[in-house]
């Protein structure tokens, strides 16, 4: 079908759009126009299920699977972008999953490395030939140094997850916009046209009705596909928002899973590397989980993805919206030009 290809052709870049041919809409042949009214019936004609799961032991599906399921029936010309749009998301979701993993991984190795220190701290340093308090001071520096070790590599790691994403983010809005804009153009120029090929008809009232009659479905068909556009990327938001929701509490799980762990088998290490000094160890065992705790706290409270960073990076006051088309005013502006065109014909027309 012209300008309504369901995915992209095989030379284009993955992530480009097939444009919206608007001769395609405004002058169709008339095999063309059967397709377009078929899929304006299926919009306008098709009832909605009201029983959409039957009474079974199985498992319904979601019902955004459902709802974009429905979506997908009735406007299949939108497919390629709302594949992108459902890319994205998914795309978003994974990226956090990593990032959140990555994040853990990293406070583990951290918590290790103070546990290393605290059992092993002596010995490697005293196999550097400083021995005595110093020897206590030298360990209890080294594990101070992981804290901001730690949190320059998860500032690092954080700025290259942020950028990645914000980058998606970029160019879905640019798609969206490249879509909604060209849904506008045709809707713009649908709305004209009846007054603009009136006078064309001027002797032939009923071809001239149908004209009118399909031009007018198919602004209002326009409309709907933007409107539905719109509601397929609340649901794909929704999703986006509800998952890192539940990311965010598996992630604190982790956090106090890993601490709790780490710090057990801390306490149960009894025996001393310092005999000169025995105290010393429990003085690293007693700063290695001060320093643990400190590790937990940062780690879940800071370098977290940044809550509307979806909403803030696509760029949504740069969409051309569905509450933009005054789709309402429109069709009863058109009406009410009819109405006086009609009016003024048999006042002329009164007495003759």
């Amino acid at each position: 079908m012209s300008g309504e290809s369901s995915d992209p052709a095989p030379g284009r870049a993955r992530h480009e759009l097939g444009q919206i041919s608007e001769s395609d809409y405004i002058n169709p042949t008339p095999e063309r126009q059967a397709e377009l009214s078929a899929e304006i019936d299926r919009y306008y004609n098709t009832p909605l299920d009201m029983f959409p799961f039957s009474e079974h032991a199985r498992k319904p599906d979601r019902f955004y699977d459902f709802y974009e399921a429905s979506i997908d029936e009735r406007f299949p010309g939108d497919r390629d972008i709302r594949g992108v749009i459902s890319r994205y998301t998914r795309a978003f979701f994974g990226s956090l999953v990593g990032y959140v993993a990555a994040k853990r991984v990293l406070f583990a190795l951290a918590l290790a490395g103070l546990w290393l220190l605290a059992v092993e701290g002596p010995v490697i340093v005293g196999g550097l030939g400083v021995a005595g308090l110093a020897q206590v001071g030298a360990v209890a520096v080294a594990m101070l140094l992981i804290l901001p070790l730690f949190a320059g590599i998860n500032a690092l790691v954080f700025q290259q997850y942020r950028i990645s994403l914000e980058n998606r983010s970029y160019e879905l809005s640019r798609l969206i916009v490249q879509r909604t804009r060209e849904l506008q153009n045709l809707y713009t120029t649908l709305r004209a046209l009846p007054d603009q090929e009136e006078t064309r008809h001027v002797n032939a009232g009923k071809a001239w009705g149908e004209r009118s009659a399909f031009l007018v479905r198919l602004m209002m068909w326009v409309a709907q596909r933007m409107e539905h556009l719109e509601k397929f990327i609340q649901v794909e938001m929704w999703r986006v928002r509800r998952e890192r929701y539940w990311i965010n509490w598996v992630g604190g799980f982790l956090v106090v899973l890993i601490l709790g762990v780490w710090a057990a088998l801390l306490l149960m290490q009894t025996g001393s590397p310092m005999p000169a000094t025995p105290w010393a160890f429990r003085l690293f065992q007693g700063l290695a989980l001060l320093l643990g705790l400190a590790l937990s706290w940062a780690t879940y409270h800071f370098w977290k993805t940044p809550l509307n960073l979806a909403r803030d990076k696509l760029g949504s006051e740069a969409w051309i919206r569905y509450a933009t088309l005054d789709l309402d005013n429109t069709i009863g502006d058109q009406i009410s030009r009819d109405k006086e065109r009609l009016v003024e014909y048999l006042n002329l027309n009164k007495g003759r």
